[in-house]
């Protein structure tokens, strides 16, 4: 790397323009501009948040195993863990939280939802957040902590709370998936400041910024898919269709 190459950026210096395109995503997205919620659309898009909930956990997974930096690894497996296992603040991992309030809300239980197939634009969804992570581990970082943040951050979370309670009469129970783990959406955000540490390069800041960006417009994909799937009649996929690279991870 050469000197002129060096610069003292830090993440907070990238994340508004990133927190900004993102948010223009949200603001356009079929699913954000849906009218009213009906209950046949929020059962659909919860089966395909479950998916989200089986397989998300293996991006960080992956990431993990290309890191070269302990520091950062450990961050990663924390976040694993309290995915995948158990959130110590919930008692419960991220998929079980999903599935006791959002899947109860919408009439589905945790077995249920682990017979989801996916829709032909989760798969492409997944097969885009996969394909970020295995870029490099800088970009794998931005999307596995990023994304959360960027998330958060946008007022996604709250605004679908309100929507739900608002269009289908749910209670804070029913939409405890997204308060019950607010702390640690807001922890696992954290985790791309990290970076600082490590990146001096203007270009490595520019592949997280464009990481974290490409991985919420495959974010919006899966949403938008859900509404075109409601309004068209678009059946899930089987067979061959789901051997694709989310799922052989």
């Amino acid at each position: 790397m050469s000197k002129s190459n060096k610069v003292s950026r830090k993440f907070d210096d990238v994340y508004p323009a990133i927190k900004d395109r993102f948010c223009k995503y949200m603001e356009a997205s079929k699913w954000c501009n849906v009218e009213k919620l009906t209950p046949e659309l929020v059962a659909l898009w919860v089966q395909q948040m479950s998916l989200w909930t089986r397989s998300a956990f293996k991006i960080r997974g992956h990431v993990y195993a290309l890191c070269p930096h302990p520091e950062l690894r450990n961050a990663m497996l924390e976040i694993l863990t309290e995915e995948d296992l158990e959130d110590p603040r919930v008692g419960m991992n991220h998929r079980e939280l999903l599935a006791t309030s959002l899947g109860r809300a919408s009439g589905q239980s945790l077995e249920d939802l682990k017979r989801v197939k996916p829709l032909p634009t989760t798969l492409v969804t997944f097969d885009i957040l996969y394909g970020i992570a295995n870029r490099s581990w800088i970009e794998g970082i931005a999307v596995g902590s990023g994304l959360e943040r960027v998330l958060q951050d946008s007022g996604y979370f709250g605004f679908e709370q309100r929507r739900l309670q608002r269009d289908l009469g749910w209670s804070d129970d029913d939409v405890k998936w997204f308060s019950g783990h607010d702390e640690a959406d807001e922890e696992h955000g954290a985790v791309v400041n990290l970076l600082d540490d490590y990146l001096q390069d203007e270009a490595e800041w520019q592949l997280v910024e464009e990481a974290i960006v490409e991985s919420g417009i495959a974010w919006w994909i899966l949403f938008d898919g859900i509404v075109d799937a409601h309004q068209q009649g678009i059946a899930p996929v089987e067979g061959r269709s789901c051997r694709g690279l989310s799922f052989q991870f």
